[in-house]
């Protein structure tokens, strides 16, 4: 039995770079693969956090505002 594509979960991308410190990128709808090859970096480190629906995505970014965080 052959199933379906899986759905895309939203990503925010945590990038922690020895220049710039500690920051998040919202990176939208992503299939999980796309996103493994979004955590990929050259300089620094990343780290993928993935959310089930829109809601959730967006009230991450909003969370991440409040602390300080910049959200690009």
């Amino acid at each position: 039995m052959k199933t379906g594509p899986r759905p895309k979960r939203f990503w925010i991308k945590e990038r922690n770079n020895p220049q710039l410190g500690k920051y998040y990128v919202a990176c939208g709808r992503l299939s999980q693969a796309a996103a493994r090859r979004k955590a990929e970096s050259c300089y620094g480190d990343n780290a993928m956090h993935s959310y089930p629906n829109e809601k959730d995505y967006n009230d991450a970014i909003e969370s991440l505002k409040r602390s300080g965080y910049q959200v690009q």
